[in-house]
């Protein structure tokens, strides 16, 4: 990876601790970290579980918005997952994003695989301010002990 985007980020991004790492190319791994308010998982569809979804054997989340629910298999465990899912700043952020490989919420980071990115600051940026504004939507509320 080019040392200067590294240096141009640093080790924060508007506050949050900021892990960026280059998979190929243009795939990246970028991880802020922040406490989600629960758990979350979206992964690019593939053949077979679209297959599997059409057949009804799937276990996924429908949300009821037709771009996220066709390109992604939705993993939103808990009824406060699915409620967030319907927040429309949050909806908003994840059409920012959209197409990624990747996104989870786990307890205590917000990690995105993301194909397509050019390895330039101008780039890294466009992912990053909507995974800022996700971050911002979803977090924890200070005091919470879950």
């Amino acid at each position: 990876m080019d040392e200067s985007i590294l240096n141009h980020f640093g080790d924060e991004y508007q506050g949050f601790p900021l892990k960026l790492k280059a998979l190929s190319d243009q795939q990246w791994l970028i991880v802020l970290q922040a406490a989600p308010a629960c758990r979350l998982r979206l992964s690019a569809e593939s053949d077979l579980t679209k297959q599997l979804d059409s057949m009804g054997l799937s276990d996924e989340t429908k949300i009821g918005d037709p771009i996220l629910d066709e390109a992604y298999l939705i993993r939103a465990d808990s009824a406060e997952a699915r409620e967030l899912l319907r927040q429309p700043e949050v909806l908003e952020a994840l059409h920012q994003l959209t197409p990624f490989l990747e996104l989870e919420l786990t307890h205590k980071e917000y990690r995105l695989i993301r194909d397509g990115v050019s390895p330039t600051p101008a780039s890294i940026e466009s992912v990053l301010g909507p995974l800022c504004q996700l971050v911002k939507a979803t977090l924890k509320p200070e005091g919470s002990q879950e």
